[in-house]
């Protein structure tokens, strides 16, 4: 459970930056990963034609909610612990892990039941197509049990990146995603003598992967004998209702938080439908590059939240406003030269959707130049709020802000101009940056009051938990 510190002496050398890289390269080469996965998943089940990928994209979303709520956990699991690290808080840290792993465990429950004994009911009132429904809900059933494995996946990579370590998390994360295109290959289409299974091939193939994705984070954990291979004792120790209490209390924003999220997202792409088949198209081809280029982002927001915790939590509040300044010029920095470099690469990276006809390359690439000139501010948002705000706990402020520009500004502009506005598609894709625009100020001036300095790490028990 070691981890290193930065003195301030050591705020602008080697150590400082390669800190910052090994934090959030790891993170931002898996997500990357996932982005790939997912599109080699959507590839192979096309192969078995259009009612196939309309079963599994509709699978795929309410697992994607579902993920949304895991990481809310995650999050809450992860920010306490960089505190408590920084705090050198061993036995603290131990305590929120068996926490977040009990807790989580206890909310997925009902959703596993629920897609295993009751999918076809709840797919049958979300969509009408009886073939569609049959086969999500073979799928959905199947993988009842992957969304306990991934809640556990989730809260223990958000763990271990807390503590610094980014690199088993990517390690586990590209062995699941390679045998879960190698299963693919085999149970879909039934090579090397499996069984030619469809799409229960690929929901096969999702368990399986995370099964062994899980058990490697664990067979290392308790091989390495880690702080974090967890014992009888150390989850005996969640009975400490003071203990609970706080995870709950710190938690159950940030879950709300990511829900809102993730239903507004939702609700952007299903308002987008109401544009036009155009408009879901070019939508179609920007949401894979927009991933890829946050992905470098959301590592560093995690970098953030991981250095700027550590600092909170050891008492060092000058440490952590000179990291915030620190990683908000570097943001600044890259989101210019990224964004420029995307800018000239329009043409490129347009040729990679042959598949368009003319008019609707034409407006992906107009789209693309949109996006290189106002990205700026929804990464920037998005280090303030993910990576400086929620690593001080300044979460009840995040979510109030997040929901306000969300549902009442952001949203109903874009509902608007679609409904009641003829304007260009141009003008719509623009309009999903209002909110971002719309909390840029008040997220600035919360930063610079320095509220948001808070340290969590209040010890529950100073002395680790020793296995006699």
């Amino acid at each position: 459970m070691s981890q290193r510190h930065l003195t301030p002496s050591q705020w602008g050398s080697s150590a400082l930056w390669w800190s910052i890289v090994a934090l959030a390269v790891p993170v931002a080469v898996q997500m990357m990963l996932q982005s790939f996965l997912g599109m080699a998943d959507v590839l192979m089940v096309s192969e078995l034609g259009s009612v196939a990928v309309a079963a599994v994209g509709l699978a795929a979303k309410l697992h994607f909610l579902l993920l949304v709520l895991m990481n809310g956990l995650g999050a809450g699991c992860g920010i306490l612990i960089a505190q408590y690290s920084g705090a050198k808080n061993v036995s603290a840290s131990q305590k929120t892990l068996a926490l977040a792993l009990v807790l989580g465990s206890v909310v997925m429950l009902p959703f596993i039941l629920l897609f295993a004994y009751g999918s076809d009911f709840l797919l049958a009132l979300i969509n009408p197509d009886p073939q569609v429904v049959a086969l999500a809900a073979e799928y959905l059933q199947i993988t009842a049990l992957a969304l306990l494995l991934t809640q556990l996946i989730v809260i223990y990579e958000s763990a271990l990146r807390s503590m610094g370590n980014t690199a088993l998390p990517l390690a586990m994360g590209a062995f699941s995603a390679i045998i879960n295109v190698i299963l693919n290959f085999a149970l879909i289409f039934g090579h090397w003598g499996f069984p030619e299974l469809g799409v229960a091939g690929a929901a096969w193939a999702t368990l399986l992967s995370r099964l062994l994705q899980l058990t490697g984070i664990l067979v290392w954990l308790y091989a390495k004998k880690h702080g974090f291979a967890l014992n009888l004792p150390h989850f005996l120790a969640i009975r400490d209702k003071a203990a609970f209490k706080k995870f709950i209390h710190f938690s159950a924003p940030l879950v709300i938080n990511h829900l809102v999220w993730g239903v507004g997202n939702a609700t952007y792409h299903v308002l987008t439908g109401f544009a036009g088949t155009e408009a879901l198209a070019v939508m179609g081809a920007i949401v894979p590059i927009e991933s890829l280029f946050f992905a470098l982002f959301v590592g560093l927001s995690n970098a953030s939240t991981v250095m700027i915790g550590r600092s909170l939590g050891a008492g060092g509040n000058q440490g952590a406003w000179q990291l915030q300044r620190l990683f908000i010029q570097l943001t600044i920095t890259l989101v210019i030269v990224l964004g420029i470099l995307l800018w000239f690469l329009r043409p490129w990276v347009v040729s990679q959707f042959d598949q368009l006809d003319p008019l609707t390359s034409g407006l992906l690439f107009e789209t693309l130049g949109l996006f290189a000139c106002i990205v700026w501010v929804k990464v920037i948002n998005m280090v303030r709020i993910l990576g400086v705000l929620r690593a001080g706990g300044d979460i009840h402020f995040v979510l109030v802000t997040d929901t306000i520009v969300m549902w009442f500004i952001g949203i109903p502009c874009y509902a608007f101009a679609i409904f009641y506005l003829e304007v260009p598609f141009l003008v719509i894709y623009a309009l999903m940056f209002v909110e971002d625009f719309a909390k840029f100020i008040p997220v600035h001036k919360r930063i610079s009051s320095r509220k948001w300095m808070k340290n969590l790490a209040i010890p529950v028990n100073p002395k680790p938990i020793i296995q006699k």
